[in-house]
């Protein structure tokens, strides 16, 4: 292994767990459970080639992928869905309401929402305007029967399969969102909490909101299960406290509406 190979795989280890799999702007997770690991969330669907590069990096098989973990139905979360699927056998676990919307290939505009202040507003502007290909799509999924639904706290099925943890039901981002913390203190929060652009006000906001009072009380559900360290999907890992430090900081009224 080259210099340079064996210090990308230096990082993605790092001694850790979890391994963490950084997808352009979003990070992928793998947690070990029995048989294999569990997978916290895709990418975006032209993220596959890289997604497999890296697993090959960190000595991970395809095959081992027993479980994925869906925070919830976006494009950068569920992307390749499609492609994972169709080359191993997993089974996904995610909220009851991600069914309609994996069916139907697009971000959820129904509920409304808006970006968390003017400045991501005009940032997400500049990416639209150079990046056509982000049209907030996905290809259209169809669950299976052996996928499992979540529709409140579960503090048994990660349990069952090896994973000393629970999830947790965490709306704000949107309807379908769920989120796990591990007994141990680490919390996979999809997006109902990020570290992404912090120097332009987000507060550990995640860019994007349907309502922000739906999101603080998902940030206090996480600190009452005793959540230590916070792992996004957006940004570096963080502590808890910051949770703490910064709820309540925005109002749902004031989302510079998007929808």
């Amino acid at each position: 292994m080259s210099g340079l190979a064996s210090t990308n795989v230096s990082k993605l280890l790092n001694s850790q767990n979890p391994i963490i799999l950084p997808l352009g702007i979003s990070n992928v997770y793998l947690i070990r459970c029995e048989g294999g690991y569990l997978q916290v969330d895709t990418g975006y669907e032209t993220n596959y080639r890289g997604y497999k590069n890296l697993l090959s990096l960190v000595g991970v098989k395809l095959h081992e992928i027993r479980y994925l973990f869906l925070t919830h139905h976006h494009d950068d979360h569920a992307g390749f869905l499609n492609e994972l699927t169709s080359e191993t056998d997993l089974t996904i676990i995610c909220h009851e309401k991600a069914r309609s919307l994996l069916f139907i290939g697009e971000n959820d505009k129904t509920s409304g929402g808006g970006y968390i202040n003017g400045m991501i507003k005009i940032l997400a502007g500049i990416k639209m305007r150079f990046d056509p290909s982000w049209t907030l799509t996905f290809p259209p999924f169809t669950l299976r029967e052996k996928d499992i639904l979540i529709s409140a706290d579960d503090d048994q099925l990660l349990r069952k399969i090896g994973i000393e943890g629970r999830i947790l039901t965490t709306p704000g981002h949107c309807m379908d969102h769920i989120a796990i913390v591990l007994d141990n203190g680490d919390a996979f929060c999809g997006d109902a909490a990020s570290s992404f652009l912090l120097p332009f006000g987000t507060r550990y906001a995640t860019l994007f909101m349907t309502n922000m009072e739906d999101g603080y009380r998902s940030w206090q559900k996480m600190l009452d299960a005793r959540a230590q360290v916070i792992y996004p999907s957006h940004g570096k890992a963080f502590s808890a406290e910051k949770l703490r430090q910064n709820m309540g900081k925005y109002k749902t009224k004031d989302l510079v509406r998007f929808f």
